[in-house]
């Protein structure tokens, strides 16, 4: 009969010791969205600033190509 009831307290202590854990990966989850989400907001005139000036770089490349400096 002991073994019946060290089944249960077995199953009791890993439904106990996996609702933490299920709360840091939420936790986690929400952090990494807010940093990614955050991040890229940020880095949004950034991008319009680096586009423009690949824009030139590449603008200046045809030149020279379509000049025949080359």
């Amino acid at each position: 009969m002991s073994a019946k009831k060290s089944a249960p307290l077995t199953r009791r202590s890993d439904v106990v010791r996996s609702s933490p854990r299920g709360q840091a990966m939420v936790e986690y989850s929400v952090v990494t969205h807010f940093l990614l989400i955050g991040g890229t907001l940020a880095l949004m005139p950034v991008m319009s600033i680096l586009y423009d000036s690949l824009s030139k770089y590449y603008e200046s490349i045809f030149f020279v190509l379509s000049t025949g400096a080359v």
